[in-house]
């Protein structure tokens, strides 16, 4: 890897995730963004209202790949066209950050992991929660032996968006989709690998796919495990709310985390400390996963906190694994689409959500 006095990128998908990239590296001293590719008109007008006079507008991803001005490209498109990317990535030399997962299957992703093998580009993807602060002091506690031995990773994500439809097309049912940060986080506390499982869903509103899952089993090495995830929380309820949280469990003591995507309490209760620590929540983390690589490049070796493709793909082999073995349990169906619609209107029209999708103009 060369030395980068400053890291030049491309962004490919302006959609919420691109934009919000964007906003952190106009904030960062050891980047610059230099274009933009979406293939839809509406998405690079915002481009060019939010991005640094200069930077290029572009519908051809290929101005981006072939550009030797640009050192990084960041993948924020769908899940279906990043196996494509990602190959055109390694043929023009380019290094990537990524959303995940890194294929629109199973398949593509071996592709992937194949195809970077024996390439020299670096490759991050987004994973937030392992460069969440919360995590981090958790995972520091335990390995302090306070706890004693961890023995149950419990893990709860539930809130009241993306509804059905809005937004997990090639990304898969939402347990794959969003619920596979959960199953890393899981994973990555455990330092293990899941050993077995048993899963239950249900089909909330008569949607055909699943819109809550939860999980529990074991991994390798005896930790037990449970995770509950679903975009399920009352979504036409008066006041929104959300119920997230980790609970780290030893044969000691225990540390756990909630929050309420301001503010992210950390508990811990050890053998000889207490502490409760309250900072701000971090959201998306972009701003250190952009640090991280940027330092990568720079100092010529991998930060090795930067989130591997190696383990976008294991969590999302294990989150298709759960939800296939929910669909072989009884999946019960509760309420209809009457009020799914009612939920899709109301995120739509008044704007009342989590997770909300830009607004088209069509749709206005």
């Amino acid at each position: 890897m060369k030395n980068h006095p400053i890291i030049k990128a491309g962004i490919i998908g302006f959609g919420r995730m691109g934009e919000m990239y964007l906003k952190e590296i106009s904030k960062s001293p050891l980047w610059k963004i230099c274009a933009i590719c979406d293939i839809d008109h509406e998405a690079l007008e915002i481009a060019g209202r939010l991005a640094p006079k200069g930077t290029l507008l572009t519908q051809n991803e290929n101005d981006i790949f072939e550009s030797e001005e640009i050192d990084v490209i960041i993948l924020s498109t769908l899940a279906d066209a990043r196996k494509d990317h990602l190959f055109k990535a390694v043929e023009s030399k380019k290094h990537v950050i990524t959303e995940k997962p890194i294929g629109a299957s199973l398949e593509e992703q071996v592709a992937v992991l194949g195809k970077l093998e024996n390439s020299d580009i670096l490759v991050a993807v987004d994973l937030p929660l392992r460069n969440a602060w919360y995590h981090k002091t958790i995972k520091e506690f335990i390995d302090s032996e306070q706890i004693g031995e961890l023995a149950i990773v419990r893990v709860c994500h539930m809130t009241p968006g993306l509804a059905p439809g809005e937004g997990h097309w090639a990304e898969g049912p939402l347990f794959h989709d969003c619920g596979m940060h959960y199953v890393d986080i899981a994973r990555w506390y455990a330092e293990s690998e899941f050993k077995t499982w048993n899963a239950q869903a249900i089909r909330m509103w008569n949607y055909e796919e699943p819109w809550w899952l939860q999980v529990h089993g074991t991994f390798e090495n005896g930790i037990v495990f449970d995770i509950t995830q679903g975009h399920v929380y009352g979504q036409l309820a008066k006041d929104l709310t959300h119920n997230g949280y980790v609970d780290l469990i030893g044969t000691k003591g225990i540390a756990r985390m909630n929050h309420n995507y301001v503010t992210a309490t950390v508990e811990l209760h050890g053998t000889s400390k207490t502490h409760v620590i309250k900072k701000p929540f971090g959201d998306k983390n972009l701003d250190i996963l952009l640090h991280k690589f940027a330092q990568s490049l720079m100092q010529g070796h991998r930060d090795p906190f930067l989130p591997r493709v190696e383990d976008a793909a294991l969590a999302s082999e294990y989150a298709w694994k759960f939800l296939n073995n929910a669909a072989l349990n009884e999946m019960p169906v509760r309420g209809n689409l009457q009020t799914l619609e009612e939920i899709r209107k109301r995120r739509n029209n008044k704007r009342i959500g989590y997770g909300l999708l830009r607004k088209k103009k069509h749709m206005e």
